[in-house]
């Protein structure tokens, strides 16, 4: 690009003078060159589909709703726009090429109208996509490409923050019209009143042309370019693209969102590409890398399975392993199971599906970070045999060594954008390793590591989405089902030997309906950390339905048998079989309710209330007040009562606090019980036999943890009866309706 000007910011009138923060100086105070000629390429690549949108629709309306409207530069333009002439929408795509032609003349890029404000807006917003351009579009539209070799040799993103300068939103009030001297004829008056905004403001299209007061405007009698009635056509000038190229670079039309995995906006860039970050050159080279990671991935898990790693002691006997996956892992990882193992390779796998897709590659895990690492890596080395040869680059699909100019190979940038930290790498520490492996370290709280265990590596960070569980391809299951059972299991040999458990025989006892559900939801308020009325009512009125259930007769009513209290009508739930402090008559006690208990607490003690409350009832069923007096016999029920009774009770007895975290997970992440199995590397009937109460053994529930997202230690306090909410939250009491306080 040619400096043609000793002042590029020569345009301003000395009206400018007024405006205390317009830009002025040196243009690459706002626009380095490279900066400079994306908004100059963008600018064209605009002029370009905008012309070939006037030709297209000339003076007719623009339908917002047809097909193909919004891979137009028309459906940029504000609404109020959509019924303008065809002299109009031109001038719109000459507002574009003017200032691109102010770039390419070393100029700064000032609006002298409404129109070039709104054009300037929509290339600064499209400028990083003309990232996604090679080197050679690039060069041919005259941008300085960084050859590492200049002051621009970061290859660093566009960024937009000092162009934005250009943009005077205030300069609107300084046309003709808006001036007191337009209304009046004489020369304007600091004490004139000011001119009254019309209808739509200074910004509606008919005021869009109306030169600005602190520019110089335009040359009337400039034209337009000499293809600029046919752009489709042949003829277009040397450098320029065909529109159809531009419109895919411009990304006319697309609402796909490359970040669309970021819930943080620290994490989502302003503007919505990826090329400005990654080029897609660059993508593709990662996306080599990712595959030959994964590969020695695979390899690796084969050969290994479950069994410890051999790390060798001796560093200089480490050469042999320099490609081992595993190798690369940090030393803490040799013991892993192979579940855990298969789902580091595809870690590797998923950030290689989204270099595929045009997604940015963020990791949403610790274990998807260290991926990443090795992705980059690997891809450092494969540049360096591309720089060595062109039979290297053929046999990968990559063009040579030399094509990969600086700004695709920007891996600092990259680790800034797409990673949030990179504590992983404390672990390749010897002097940080220690703080890694203990996430009660002061050291770790205080920088907030979080835990760096390699058991917690799978679970997802909280402002990224988390990832769909992708379903193994059937060469991967058979890769699997061909693999040594001596080798796979050989932390876990009891799943080779007898892989299903049996489930105990209360498991088969019919429940009636809705009462495990019942007793689900009333162990689960017990479980709640603040026993206030919300919860007490609601306790309450759930052991009511649960006594009726457990009996599951019209015989049985609850209310029947012990005195009400209208104390619920606070939520509308009707009378209590409680007391005013919540307290329940049993047989051989008196109950009261509360909560705070761990889910293994909560289902004993509830097990216990129901059956001291049975006892209740079996007693004292249909005795009328004189019967009590009397202590006169009960009415007798149906006397297989007295055997379904215990059964039931027997098989809501069962501690199905893992089974009930499992459920609960699997369903949220929308998974099958048989996809949860084959992740883990395990027998599909064992984990249905989980899921029905069946005993866990530790080593092999602990395969699962990667497949569920989540740390190994919650699925061993649920081996202890304790529910992590996080992952299996507890129901919610219905609120007070009538707004009293809690």
């Amino acid at each position: 690009m040619t400096d043609t000007s000793d002042d590029p910011f020569s345009a301003y009138t000395e009206q400018a003078e007024c405006f205390e923060e317009l830009p002025r100086g040196d243009l690459d105070e706002y626009l380095r060159p490279f900066e400079a000629g994306l908004l100059m390429a963008a600018g064209r690549m605009l002029a370009l589909c905008a012309y070939r949108d006037a030709a297209h629709y000339a003076g007719g309306p623009f339908d917002r709703g047809e097909e193909g409207a919004a891979a137009t530069v028309l459906y940029l333009l504000p609404e109020a726009c959509d019924g303008q002439e065809h002299d109009f929408r031109r001038s719109v795509a000459r507002a574009f090429w003017d200032l691109s032609e102010d770039l390419a003349a070393g100029r700064a890029p000032l609006p002298r109208c409404q129109a070039e404000t709104w054009a300037l807006k929509v290339m600064l917003d499209a400028a990083p996509r003309m990232c996604a351009a090679d080197d050679d579009e690039l060069a041919a539209l005259g941008v300085p490409v960084p050859d590492g070799t200049t002051e621009d040799s970061s290859g660093a993103p566009y960024v937009d923050e000092e162009a934005w300068a250009f943009v005077v939103e205030d300069a609107k009030y300084t046309i003709p019209e808006a001036r007191p001297s337009a209304s009046t004829g004489e020369a304007a008056d600091s004490s004139e009143e000011e001119v009254p905004e019309p209808e739509g403001g200074w910004e509606a299209p008919a005021h869009w042309f109306s030169p600005y007061g602190i520019t110089h405007p335009r040359d009337p009698g400039r034209g337009h370019p000499s293809w600029a009635d046919a752009p489709e056509q042949q003829g277009l000038p040397e450098g320029l693209p065909s529109v159809e190229r531009a419109t895919r670079l411009l990304a006319l039309g697309d609402d796909f969102d490359p970040w669309q995995a970021a819930r943080s906006e620290v994490l989502r860039p302003r503007v919505r590409t990826l090329a400005d970050t990654l080029t897609p050159l660059a993508a593709r080279l990662l996306t080599v890398a990712a595959d030959t990671v994964a590969e020695r991935g695979w390899h690796d898990l084969l050969r290994h399975g479950d069994r410890v790693f051999p790390r060798p002691d001796d560093e200089d006997d480490a050469w042999a392993l320099e490609d081992s996956f595993l190798f690369q892992l940090p030393p803490l990882c040799d013991g892993q199971s192979a579940a855990w193992r298969l789902a580091m390779v595809r870690a590797v796998e998923d950030l290689a599906g989204d270099l595929r897709a045009g997604r940015a590659p963020l990791p949403t895990c610790t274990a998807e970070e260290l991926a990443f690492h090795l992705i980059l890596s690997e891809a450092e080395t494969v540049l360096d045999f591309l720089d060595q040869g062109d039979d290297y680059a053929r046999d990968l699909g990559l063009p040579a060594g030399d094509r990969f100019t600086v700004r695709h190979r920007t891996f600092g940038l990259w680790k800034e954008v797409f990673l949030q930290d990179e504590d992983v790498l404390f672990h390749y520490d010897q002097t940080l390793a220690h703080v890694a492996s203990d996430p009660d370290h002061p050291a770790s709280q205080q920088l907030g590591t979080g835990d760096l265990r390699p058991r917690a590596w799978f679970e997802s960070f909280g402002n990224i989405r988390p990832r769909p569980l992708r379903p193994l391809t059937d060469q991967e299951r058979s890769l699997l089902a061909g693999a040594d059972p001596d080798v796979f299991f050989a932390s876990t040999p009891a799943v080779a030997k007898d892989p299903v458990p049996s489930v105990k025989d209360s498991t088969s006892t019919m429940l009636p309906g809705r009462l495990r559900e019942e007793f689900e939801y009333f162990t689960g308020l017990a479980q709640r950390r603040f026993f206030d009325e919300p919860c007490a009512i609601a306790m309450a009125a759930s052991l009511d339905r649960l006594l009726t259930r457990l009996f599951d007769t019209d015989a049985v009513v609850p209310s029947n048998l012990w005195p009400l209290n209208p104390r619920a009508i606070a939520v509308k739930a009707g009378l209590l079989i409680v007391d005013p402090d919540f307290c329940l008559q049993g047989h051989t006690r008196t109950w009261r309710l509360s909560a705070d208990r761990t889910d293994r607490d909560a289902r004993t003690w509830t097990v216990a209330l129901l059956e001291d409350c049975a006892n209740y009832i079996l007693a004292n069923y249909g005795r009328t007040a004189m019967d009590f007096l009397r202590q006169g016999p009960p009415t007798p029920l149906d006397p297989q009562l007295y055997d379904d009774l215990p059964a039931r009770l027997n098989a809501l007895a069962q501690d199905l606090t893992v089974a009930g975290l499992l459920d609960h997970r699997i369903q949220h992440l929308g998974m099958a019980p048989a996809q949860l199995a084959e992740h883990a590397i395990l027998p599909e009937p064992l984990v249905s036999a989980w899921l029905d109460g069946a005993p866990v053994t530790p080593s092999q529930l602990l395969r699962c943890a990667p497949a569920l997202q989540m740390s190994e230690d919650v699925l061993l306090a649920a081996l202890d009866g304790k529910r992590d909410t996080s992952y299996w939250p507890l129901p919610v009491p219905p609120a007070d309706q009538q707004g009293r306080p809690e």
